[in-house]
């Protein structure tokens, strides 16, 4: 017996795809990114899974050999979209708690509408689907909300207990108020095709925003 005890594990290195598994990563993609591109000129109703497998450059079958049903295709297009847009606001957070994340969230929630218009344009179209033509997508769409307002309300709650707040704010009604403020002003900016204003309309905001509830001396 080693009297050293067990060696230790060796450490996992990075995951190494396969030829096949490259493949398959780079079309589940592009078939993505053709959804995404359908969805924000049609809406999800009016891009159908043959038409993201044309576009994507594959077969007409392909989206559905993948996803299964659209709805699921449907659901990963909210999910990836959301992925990238959590990671963008955990970068720009890093670091920061109160009211200065909540600054630099609002700001980088527009500034990613603002890079990424098509994207955004795409989430829309579910949004308003969920209440209507699809109703189905409703349960994930609200999670995609709620996760929003989650990270929201936790910069609120630090900024209290840091003492940054105003006496007698309520939480939740302004996490709804902030969230709000930030899609009506991304919503506004894409359907007048001016996307460009949103670093400044984040940066206004923002600041009207927290002015509202930070503890004056």
């Amino acid at each position: 017996m080693d009297d050293h005890g067990p060696a230790p594990e060796p450490e996992a290195g990075p995951v190494v795809l396969g030829p096949k598994e490259e493949r398959r990563e780079k079309s589940d993609r592009r078939m993505l990114r053709a959804a995404i591109a359908l969805i924000s000129k049609h809406g999800s109703v009016g891009a159908s899974m043959a038409q993201i497998g044309l576009d994507a450059g594959y077969s007409r079958g392909l989206p559905a050999q993948r996803f299964g049903a659209k709805l699921k295709l449907l659901e990963t297009v909210a999910d990836v979209t959301a992925e990238r847009f959590d990671q963008l606001v955990a970068e720009r957070t890093a670091g920061l708690r109160g009211l200065a994340a909540l600054d630099a969230r609002i700001r980088a929630q527009m500034e990613a509408v603002r890079d990424a218009p098509e994207a955004a344009t795409a989430v829309y179209h579910l949004m308003v689907d969920a209440i209507g033509s699809v109703p189905e997508l409703k349960p994930r769409i609200a999670a995609l909300h709620e996760g929003y307002r989650r990270t929201i309300r936790k910069h609120v709650l630090e900024a209290r207990q840091m003492g940054e707040l105003q006496e007698g704010v309520d939480v939740e009604e302004t996490v709804r108020a902030i969230q709000g403020v930030i899609s009506g002003l991304c919503l506004q900016a894409l359907i007048a095709g001016d996307t460009a204003r949103l670093g400044r309309d984040g940066e206004v905001a923002a600041n009207l925003l927290i002015a509202s509830i930070r503890k004056t001396s």
